[in-house]
């Protein structure tokens, strides 16, 4: 997005945000750190190279304005966030399955599936301004002074608070092993937008990603086996014949297994809930909504457990923090579609759905760019269906 079009709602924003209709923007300096290009190379693919006046992704700002003809100078230090106007779908996915020459036999985005990661701009926007009317969203943003829109790219900015010693948060995902205590809260604080907006209809959250049902997993099994086929040739030290096979026996009983999880009820999913996007200050701090989603709140629960959970936790362990997070949704008051036995049985076919679409994606953008944490999600994955099956 321009850098003078962004100055200009900013001011707006601001003008509205601090309650000062005579405030006037001086300037707002910022550029996005080289060092994030080379942390996540995937980023120019994603939106595009930089330029002083062409920001995108991240970019950390200090908005420098007076309230008032005549009044001193203040400074704001801010994060400029700028989702594309094309998302991945479009551009990353396949371009890597270009680049790695992926056989998945039809163009990614005619799956069914490439509607979670498609026409995402606007969805982070629509979750802070839902947050001004749910508390346990608003308790877990970041504070947000206002949004940019450029109806001529498609690109939507936020204008957010600029946070700082945020424990936890690991942007390259290579932190892992949370203590428990942690783990907890993260689902505490997801059970709270999970209670907010449960059993919502398609169409309360129309704007989201859409929710995938039984019917389009079966649909799109040639992507989820060519996908599969394509890390067993690449990464036979993770996918191992055990792993190739179960994954596969996986999608060919898909009708058997997934249709347990279309009687769950769904809510708003953040749908990368881990690490890279999980930190506290001390209280819980949930960034980067892109991928928003009509889901199971199970969903959530599958991809933090997947990304942090210690090496050597045992079965007992592991059911604890699930039942936490059941146990979080009923004191918020949830009482439909959250039997013990029918919370249980959802997430199992989430662990099954995380091995054979996210870790199936993310072994995608290994195909491409070193991941750190890339082998143990695929292990640990592996060992949940182990105890879980």
């Amino acid at each position: 997005m321009h850098r003078a079009l962004i100055a200009q709602q900013l001011e707006l924003a601001l003008r509205e945000s601090l309650e000062a209709p005579r405030l006037r923007l001086i300037d707002a300096a910022g550029q996005r750190p080289t060092v994030d290009e080379s942390r996540e190379p995937w980023i120019p693919i994603k939106y595009g190279p930089a330029g002083a006046d062409n920001w995108f992704g991240v970019v950390p700002v200090t908005a420098h304005f007076e309230r008032a003809p005549g009044a001193a100078a203040e400074s704001l230090p801010l994060i400029v966030k700028v989702n594309p106007g094309e998302a991945l779908a479009r551009t990353l996915i396949p371009w890597i399955i270009e680049q790695k020459h992926i056989l998945l036999g039809i163009p990614f985005w005619d799956y069914q599936c490439a509607a979670e990661l498609d026409h995402t701009g606007p969805r982070e926007s629509h979750v802070y301004r839902l947050a001004s009317t749910t508390p346990a969203l608003r308790r877990v943003l970041p504070r947000c002074y206002g949004f940019a829109d450029d109806a001529a790219t498609g690109e939507h900015a936020l204008f957010l608070e600029h946070l700082t010693n945020v424990a936890r948060l690991d942007a390259a995902g290579a932190q892992a092993n949370w203590p428990p205590d942690a783990i907890d809260a993260a689902l505490r604080a997801a059970a709270g937008w999970h209670a907010a907006f449960w059993d919502s209809a398609d169409t309360d959250l129309a704007w989201s990603g859409p929710r995938p049902t039984t019917q389009a997993m079966i649909a799109d099994a040639p992507l989820w086996r060519g996908l599969l086929q394509d890390a067993r040739a690449r990464f036979p030290y993770m996918v191992s014949d055990k792993a190739w096979r179960r994954r596969h026996l996986l999608i060919d009983t898909l009708q058997r297994w997934h249709p347990a999880k279309d009687q769950c009820p769904a809510t708003l999913v953040h749908d990368d809930f881990n690490q890279r996007n999980i930190g506290f200050r001390p209280d819980v701090v949930v960034l980067d909504w892109e991928l928003a989603q009509c889901n199971t709140a199970q969903r959530d629960l599958v991809e933090l457990l997947t990304f942090v959970l210690p090496g050597d936790a045992d079965r007992a362990t592991i059911d604890g923090h699930v039942e936490a997070h059941r146990r979080a949704l009923l004191d918020a008051g949830v009482t439909k579609g959250i039997d013990r036995d029918q919370w249980l049985e959802g997430f199992r076919c989430e662990l099954k759905v995380e091995a054979i679409n996210r870790v199936a994606f993310q072994l995608l953008f290994g195909a491409q760019f070193p991941l750190a944490y890339l082998v143990r999600i695929n292990a640990t994955i592996e060992r949940l269906l182990d105890l879980y099956e």
